[in-house]
């Protein structure tokens, strides 16, 4: 099935026979309600959702925690505050800025934003309709081929209403559909009725949205294929060994390493003679940590026979070069490697610790293609030269380990809501 109206309006339909066309004319009469809205109005109601998410008994998949607290109104109005020069009242009106006198300006909306959604990790392009919602656009979704968490949590919204905004009103702004990537017609259909282009996947997958026709003026936002990995140092580590365990194993598991914020490497940099087996103990460690996350947080989900074959070849490589911890089953399996360099990603909770002597060498591995760095490095100082150093050339943010999995701003080198404004000046 080449094309499917999954809603609009709120309304299920899962009608194969819908025109799209028509679809995005009914989308675009919701323009003006949007954006007379006030955002601290659509603060309050994405507020209100994400507690309803918390608190619901209904199953909407491991992940949800950290969309509940993306949700949360400090975050919200801290992540409006970054990406909008600091004032996000600029979205309701026409202010001043900076203090620059004679000066006033106002940030509107471009119009519809159509977000491309990415199969793995669907949860993902939640975070892009929210902050599309909160600068004023329409949403048009692009679905992917397994669209049914997605579309219950988008459903429940109608669950939520605030004094000002009910979650039918902004599912009136959000038109879902299916299309398949050789179903040209539509693809363009698509692309040349966006103001916004979001596109969450692969190479491939990003390749095709891009190589689609568009309008002179439309933005692209790309959130592509990257690559994470941490850094721990000895001195970090001798002092929190278990706890840096903990936290990496829930950065690894959280969205079973489909997601590019998750590592899959860990280095540790190790030139302490007195404590040669600081690194094998934090991998005996972490394993320790990824049975637990896997048995009381966060039950892995089923995979293919492939990949377990997959895991299974890659224990057997390194059970001769290097050393494996695992259960016998394929829930998680961490890989102690004395290899150079960024282990090649397996996903599916298949990590690497590797030691190294400096940190520093890290910077020759680089490209754009790195995303996250996370860090268990106690001195400030030397986090601060290190990641100045190794972003020279590639990788977009540096959070703390336990915080790899979160999405924040800026992600992948952007402030995403700022790119979804036209910012408008007048003089007083």
């Amino acid at each position: 099935m080449k094309f499917k109206h999954i809603f609009s309006d709120g309304i299920s339909h899962e009608n194969l026979e819908d025109d799209l066309e028509s679809l995005i004319v009914n989308l675009k009469s919701k323009k003006e309600w949007l954006h007379s809205q006030k955002i601290d109005d659509l603060i309050e109601f994405f507020d209100s959702l994400g507690t309803s998410w918390k608190n619901s008994n209904e199953y909407f998949g491991n992940n949800l925690k950290h969309l509940s607290e993306f949700l949360s109104r400090d975050n919200l109005e801290k992540e409006l505050k970054l990406s909008l020069r600091g004032n996000f009242s600029v979205l309701d009106e026409f202010i001043p800025l900076f203090d620059i006198p004679d000066s006033l300006y106002h940030a509107q909306p471009r119009g519809i934003s159509v977000h491309w959604i990415a199969g793995n990790v669907d949860i993902l392009g939640i975070f892009s309709v929210v902050q599309s919602l909160l600068t004023k656009n329409l949403c048009l979704i692009k679905a992917p081929h397994d669209y049914s968490l997605l579309k219950k949590l988008l459903l429940s919204f109608k669950d939520v209403s605030t004094e000002k905004i009910s979650g039918q009103d902004l599912l009136n702004c959000i038109t879902l559909v299916y299309v398949e990537r050789d179903d040209l017609v539509n693809q363009e259909i698509l692309s040349k009725n966006a103001d916004i282009r979001i596109a969450w996947g692969g190479d491939e997958a990003v390749s095709t949205i891009l190589s689609l026709k568009k309008n002179f003026f439309t933005e692209d936002i790309i959130y592509g294929p990257k690559y994470s990995y941490a850094i721990l140092d000895s001195e970090f580590l001798e002092n929190n060994l278990k706890n840096a365990a903990q936290r990496l194993a829930f950065d690894v598991s959280i969205f079973d390493q489909n997601a590019c914020n998750s590592p899959h490497t860990i280095f540790v940099e190790n030139n302490d003679s007195d404590n040669p087996n600081l690194v094998k103990d934090f991998a005996k460690e972490l394993s320790n940590s990824m049975e637990t996350v896997n048995r009381l947080m966060l039950p892995k989900s089923e995979i293919s026979e492939k990949k377990s074959m997959d895991i299974l070849s890659l224990r057997a490589e390194y059970d001769f070069k290097g050393e494996v911890f695992a259960p016998k089953n394929t829930d998680w399996t961490v890989i102690y490697s004395e290899d150079e360099g960024l282990a090649n990603p397996c996903f599916s909770r298949v990590v690497f610790i590797k030691p190294i002597k400096n940190a520093e060498d890290i910077g020759k591995f680089h490209n754009r293609k790195i995303q996250s760095i996370g860090l268990g490095i106690s001195d400030l100082e030397k986090r601060k030269k290190l990641i100045d150093l190794v972003t020279m050339l590639g990788g977009d943010r540096c959070p703390s380990i336990g915080s790899m999995s979160k999405f924040q701003s800026p992600w992948d080198g952007i402030f995403g809501m700022d790119r979804m404004v036209r910012w408008i000046s007048m003089t007083r």
